[in-house]
């Protein structure tokens, strides 16, 4: 199967990006500023494909019984199978937490006599609904993200569980930022010293600087918003920075 283009992709989130903010003025036009003085504004774009470095992870017991002792104790019975499984999978017993347990009555449509012959329908509990979430989080992502697939097993020993898409977690972002949008800044005066050039003009100081959000998104997705992204449901990732520049031209 033939890969993506990246450099399509990235050229795709710069425009979309773009069309995100309304920018009023093309990028790398020479325009007459206020005052008269004429300024060349560029956007500059950096990206850089990151792989995740942790993961949360989390699912629900719940069982049905008539009495909320009969639902209590089968819910502690199935959270601590499912407890060993992990435990036994490899995962960190500290790496797990256990959330309050939820309570839930059921009621039925039942018709009592009132007498006369006449009936009366009315709502009654007739079982209780249990349930507890257990999280995981860890650092070892290809572990967790392997026995998030295979939990379901569980089901095959009587345990009703329900597992829920992991979310995978990139926990540089802080140190990538001044990297990135360094790299942003660097290409948008690229593309400023290329216009002066051509249009034999010098290239003069930075009049004004704008850094949009950062977009992280899977890695070959080309979604933007005004906000920014920080997408948790891909493993595969990729960083977007966007830096719009001014610059004074002589």
């Amino acid at each position: 199967m033939e890969k993506p283009n990246l450099f399509g992709l990235g050229s795709a989130v710069v425009i979309g990006l773009a069309v995100v903010l309304a920018m009023s003025s093309l990028s790398g036009a020479i325009v007459r500023a206020r005052g008269g003085q004429e300024v060349i504004r560029v956007t500059g774009s950096a990206r850089k494909d990151i792989n995740s470095d942790f993961i949360i992870w989390n699912g629900q017991v719940a069982v049905r019984a008539e009495t909320v002792g009969a639902a209590y104790e089968a819910v502690k019975k199935s959270t601590k199978q499912v407890q060993e499984y992990l435990t036994k999978k490899g995962i960190k017993p500290e790496e797990v937490a256990t959330q309050a347990i939820t309570t839930a009555p059921v009621y039925a449509t039942v018709k009592t006599s009132i007498g006369n012959g006449q009936t009366n329908e009315v709502q009654k509990i007739v079982a209780y609904e249990l349930s507890q979430t257990l999280e995981v989080q860890s650092s070892n992502v290809d572990l967790l993200d392997k026995v998030s697939r295979e939990v379901t097993d569980l089901i095959a020993s009587g345990v009703n569980f329900v597992s829920n898409p992991p979310q995978f977690i990139y926990t540089k972002i802080s140190e990538e930022k001044v990297a990135i949008l360094g790299d942003a800044a660097k290409d948008a005066r690229q593309r400023a010293e290329t216009i002066a050039k051509s249009a034999g003009a010098t290239l003069g100081e930075v009049r004004s600087a704008r850094m949009s959000p950062l977009q992280i998104t899977p890695k070959y997705s080309n979604t933007v918003s005004y906000d920014g992204e920080n997408d948790r449901t891909s493993r595969e990732k990729a960083i977007t920075a966007i830096v719009s520049l001014e610059f004074s031209v002589r």
